[in-house]
């Protein structure tokens, strides 16, 4: 009976031990909503022109992806094991690109790998950088030309410090990336092996000779990694592996959920530090315009413009004087009628012509000549003659009879 309570308790304690023993492995869905969720205490999501819906790390300025870490191999290949709170989804699913405007962003994508990255060594140092986001494989892998970005992207450190060693403690000055660039080996590689991208890169022989050791092979289950099979990604056998998802499904994912923006007087120093170090251009210098001498120009130039004027503009300019009101004249009283006891044997015979006209050219010397400024002349005025008396009126027979009287016969 004794033997048999010793013996269960050491089974239990073993096993209590292994498990303690034995990291919990993460459990991650392959799901874009369940990235969304995850990631958003992070960082926020914001649209971009290029790439659609991606996700802004809320990170330190200078901050870059594949640093904050070391590099395992692992069953799968070379494994990245990142120190961020959240990077078993953005190292493993989808890949990072630069924007202007936002620093380093993650496209997001459905398909794992233990990295997915480009490689560039020498025989002292080991390079990578992310694949962009136009990369495709199919469903054995890729094999063929390399994929190769900007050399301002990629992180390079000595050979000899490559597993096993944080990354950040180790990084080569970016500074001699032109050099190292310039003569390093490129290399993109990745097999499908049980359904699972394996990132095979660099050889490991290569790293162990560099190292002076061998490299021991770490248990994928002794990570927080947890690979997912393109089954598990929704991918067939036949098809070609993108390793960002389309813009459609991820809008489609997406959908009620808006992305964020930020001001851009708000917006962190996303810069590397290789850019914020790097001298900055001396600022060009604008030349004062020169100042003109003071001239009559613009006089001369209005002396000239008023002379090619045509005379009717000016006058057309000028201000116009009142009208003076036309000149009357007085008329003249005509006569009393003649008593009612005399009568006119006879009309007055009408002026001769000549006493007419000079009659008018009186009235018309009389008026004031009109002014300048009147365009239209007023005809003369023409007055009517007047009748005149004639100088021995005929007498009356009364007054004829009485001087018949008187004569003397």
């Amino acid at each position: 009976m004794k033997k048999s309570v010793v013996l269960g308790t050491v089974l239990l304690s073993g096993l209590i031990t292994l498990a303690v023993a034995r990291p919990a492995s993460a459990s991650v869905s392959v799901s874009l909503s369940f990235f969304h969720e995850s990631l958003s205490p992070h960082g926020r999501w914001v649209a971009t022109t290029s790439y659609g819906q991606v996700w802004v790390p809320a990170v330190s300025a200078g901050w870059e992806p594949y640093v904050d870490g070391e590099w395992l191999y692992t069953d799968w290949g070379w494994t990245w094991a990142s120190n961020d709170p959240w990077g078993d989804i953005p190292y493993h699913y989808g890949t990072w690109v630069w924007v202007s405007r936002w620093g380093w962003v993650w496209v997001p994508g459905t398909v794992w790998a233990p990295a997915w990255v480009t490689w560039a060594y020498t025989d002292d140092f080991v390079g990578w950088a992310p694949v962009p986001p136009s990369f495709v494989l199919t469903a054995s892998g890729y094999w063929g030309r390399p994929i190769v970005v900007s050399e301002t992207r990629y992180v390079f450190v000595p050979a000899r410090q490559f597993v096993g060693v944080p990354v950040s403690s180790v990084r080569v000055p970016v500074s001699r990336n032109p050099a190292l660039f310039a003569r390093a080996n490129k290399v993109t590689e990745f097999r499908v092996s049980n359904g699972i991208v394996r990132n095979v890169g660099v050889a490991p022989t290569r790293i162990e000779k560099a190292a002076g050791h061998r490299i021991e092979r770490t248990s994928i289950d002794r990570t927080r990694i947890r690979p997912a099979t393109l089954a598990e990604s929704g991918i067939a056998r036949t098809s070609r592996v993108a390793v960002v998802a389309p813009a459609s499904e991820r809008s489609r994912a997406l959908r009620g959920k808006p992305a964020e923006s930020r001001p851009a007087e708000n917006r962190p120093d996303v810069r590397s530090a290789h850019e914020r170090n790097a001298p900055k251009p001396a600022p060009a210098v604008k030349p004062a315009p020169a100042r003109r001498p003071e001239s009559k120009e613009p006089a001369a130039l209005a002396s000239r413009a008023n002379e090619a004027r045509p005379p009717n503009a000016a006058k057309a300019k000028e201000t116009k004087r009142p009208k003076s009101p036309k000149p009357t004249s007085a008329k003249r009283p005509e006569p009393a009628p003649a008593p009612a006891h005399r009568v006119e044997s006879s009309a007055r015979a009408p002026e001769k012509p000549e006493a007419a006209n000079a009659s008018v050219a009186k009235s018309r010397d009389a008026r004031p000549a009109p002014k300048a400024a009147e365009v239209k002349a007023r005809p003369p005025k023409v007055e009517k003659a007047k009748p005149q008396r004639p100088k021995n009126p005929p007498k009356h027979p009364d007054q004829q009879a009485r001087g018949q009287e008187n004569s003397p016969n």
